[in-house]
């Protein structure tokens, strides 16, 4: 049978169209066979060394301590290691989960103390009493059949207590400060053994301090922190363009939305040009549910279709096109805590001679339109290795004495999946350097938890408020016997600066 030109044109194009899409299809099916989702990360630590969640800051610690679960007796243990870490000349360093990524967490020859076993929650005064160790999704798990929830907590459920609160982490609640403003007081031990009550009314000054200081003031033993109802939400989503998310967003927030999130589009066609607008709205209902992490084939599709946009501009346009449509990965009808105890293995890569990587950005919102197009300028040339950037809003910080929110802000989360090669690792940190320059010129601030980057200039522009956590060091801990491998950064970049300045003033 003859074809006329006519059709054989038409029966060309469906046949290039469907190979088109059979490519991602098949790359995507791919993926969800050979790269299932991980286990629970191993922690990083035998008897002679340590690391963080980067791999790439292995670190021979002086010992670990483990403290047991009964409080009282962790107290005693304490205090104990504190007189033989002076005798010795050692410092001291709590860790948790361990996710941050420019030690943080990690100090050569420290004793490192893991809080892991200090996980009691209960309910008191209507707050959640939670030890430093408990993970959150065991403190979303004790709360859902009483209809209860967090109020700010991340996207994700495996921190803990004390490593969330130690960087003074935000979440994907709008109109909200960091998770600091949710927290009523908390129960410490100080360099000297005393075990002491803070809040915003006393102790005022460790309160501040210890609340996004990086463990560095003390061990933060006990919190308690505002719950509210585990409402039902329903998803909705929209696209907009950079120059309309503020109005977008403003808008969204008359209704009764009580979580949201901005994801810029990766998909080359539409590179940072386009955002996918997602936000969750109250049905007034309350779930008084069990709590249960969904990785079913929904989920493991999810991620498949996540780790094939890896360095596949087909793979982030089909990405882009499948997200727009369903409206995310959570698209539907969810409890607040459903949404918020999804593990960061979810997503995570489990390629061996790679790393996942995040930066973190914060920009004033009136300056948000103009900062993405510079932004993506920068980061085009990295754009197989980007995998994701997310917007989340930020209110000020009027608690913390290291704020990153000192305004109005929307933080933009962007993750990266890097070989492990050091000329990788050199131009990230380049890369970063560039994003955060641009960000300060906007009067922005970028996140402290992730790799030791920015120059002395950066971090002290960006913290002016250092001098003063400095001081307050000082007087808390004078012997410095909290330490980490990040506070020898921050005191090399005060110095750096210093002499800097000395230099120019000659």
């Amino acid at each position: 049978m003859n074809l006329s030109k006519s059709k054989k044109l038409v029966l060309s194009l469906l046949i290039l169209l469907f190979l088109w899409f059979a490519y991602p299809v098949a790359r995507v099916g791919f993926f969800y066979l050979s790269d299932p989702i991980p286990n629970d990360r191993v922690m990083l630590v035998n008897p002679r060394t340590i690391d963080d969640a980067s791999g790439k800051n292995q670190t021979r610690h002086g010992g670990i301590i483990r403290l047991p679960q009964d409080i009282n007796q962790s107290i005693f243990l304490l205090k104990e290691t504190f007189a033989k870490a002076k005798k010795e000349g050692k410092n001291i360093i709590p860790f948790g989960a361990r996710h941050s990524m420019g030690k943080q967490s990690l100090k050569e020859n420290a004793f490192h103390i893991d809080l892991k076993n200090l996980c009691g929650i209960r309910i008191e005064a209507g707050l959640v009493r939670v030890e430093s160790g408990a993970r959150w999704k065991e403190v979303l798990k004790f709360l859902a059949p009483k209809g209860l929830t967090i109020e700010i907590m991340q996207s994700n459920a495996d921190f803990s207590i004390g490593g969330t609160l130690s960087v003074n982490a935000h979440g994907w609640q709008p109109d909200r400060p960091p998770i600091s403003s949710s927290v009523e007081k908390i129960r410490m031990l100080t360099a000297n053994g005393e075990v002491k009550i803070c809040s915003r009314t006393e102790n005022q000054m460790i309160f501040q301090n210890l609340l996004g200081g990086y463990g560095l003031m003390g061990i933060l033993l006990e919190a308690w922190i505002r719950p509210i109802e585990n409402e039902i939400l329903r998803s909705s989503h929209q696209l907009v363009s950079p120059s309309q998310f503020l109005h977008q967003w403003q808008k969204l927030k008359s209704n009764d939305v009580r979580l949201a999130f901005g994801r810029i589009s990766l998909a080359p066609n539409s590179f940072f040009e386009k955002i996918l607008l997602v936000s969750y709205e109250s049905t007034k209902e309350v779930s008084h549910a069990p709590m249960q992490i969904n990785s079913g084939f929904r989920t493991s599709l999810s991620r498949a279709i996540f780790r094939a946009s890896l360095g596949s501009s087909r793979g982030k346009t089909f990405r882009d096109w499948i997200e727009n449509l369903a409206g995310g990965e959570a698209g539907g009808t969810h409890a607040r805590a459903n949404l918020l105890i999804e593990p960061v293995r979810i997503f995570a890569n489990s390629q061996k001679g790679k790393t996942d990587m995040l930066l973190e950005i914060f920009i004033p919102q009136e300056k948000l339109s103009g900062f993405i197009p510079k932004a993506a300028s920068l980061l085009r040339d990295s754009s197989e290795e980007l995998l994701n950037v997310t917007l989340r809003e930020i209110t000020k910080d009027t608690d913390t004495a290291l704020p990153y929110a000192k305004e109005n802000v929307f933080g933009l989360v962007m993750l990266f999946t890097l070989d492990n090669q050091v000329q990788t690792e050199k131009r990230f940190g380049d890369l970063c350097r560039k994003l955060i320059e641009i960000a300060l010129l906007d009067g922005g601030t970028f996140y402290l938890p992730y790799r030791n980057y920015a120059t002395a200039s950066q971090l002290h522009r960006s913290y002016p408020e250092l001098e003063s956590f400095f001081q307050a060091k000082k007087i808390l801990d004078p012997q410095t016997l909290f330490s980490s491998g990040f506070f020898d950064y921050l005191q090399e970049s005060r110095k750096d600066l210093y002499s800097n300045n000395n230099t120019e003033n000659l």
